[in-house]
């Protein structure tokens, strides 16, 4: 069950999933996708995952959130235009940095990051934000799998922003 602050963090998740991305569909990346982020929060997986063939022109990425065995969102469907929903970005620190990839819909932004910081080490998760204003930052609780970055950023064709995350 989501902890009691969550509760309206969850309700926007299954609102915004649909029936179609409620289906028995494993929240992890399938055998012929690969994960470019993913670590569990609590009893919640998230996960982004590129299709084969993922390039400037081809291929596809998509997020996902929910228990495991089940997705409860699954973020752009097919019929979205992917790469007009997404944007990544790098972050810099004095000794340290990292990388964010985000998915809009809408007032909803879907924000998996990593990054590494002299002093207080590693950190990852997932920030969800409406209207511009974070309503949850989850931690992932296991190190994470994660490949995004600018390297991915240009194989992939996705628009970067200079600005645009904030670290929680």
């Amino acid at each position: 069950m989501f902890p009691r602050a969550l509760i309206p963090v969850a309700a926007t998740l299954v609102a915004l999933s649909g029936p179609a991305a409620q289906a028995a569909t494993p929240t992890a990346c399938t055998p012929d996708e690969q994960a470019v982020f993913q670590c569990d929060i609590g009893a919640r997986r998230v996960a982004v995952c590129a299709s084969r063939g993922l390039g400037a022109q081809g291929g596809r990425l998509q997020y996902r959130y929910g228990r495991p065995a089940a997705v409860e969102l699954a973020y752009p469907p097919a019929d979205t235009p992917w790469r007009d929903v997404t944007r990544g970005g790098t972050l810099m620190f004095s000794g340290g940095g990292g990388a964010w990839l985000a998915f809009t819909r809408g007032e909803h932004r879907y924000v998996v990051y990593t990054a590494i910081g002299q002093g207080w080490g590693d950190k990852a998760g997932v920030v969800v934000e409406r209207g511009g204003r974070r309503l949850a930052a989850l931690a992932c609780t296991q190190p994470p799998v994660s490949d995004i970055g600018p390297e991915l950023f240009e194989r992939a064709g996705i628009a970067t922003l200079e600005y645009g995350f904030e670290l929680p």
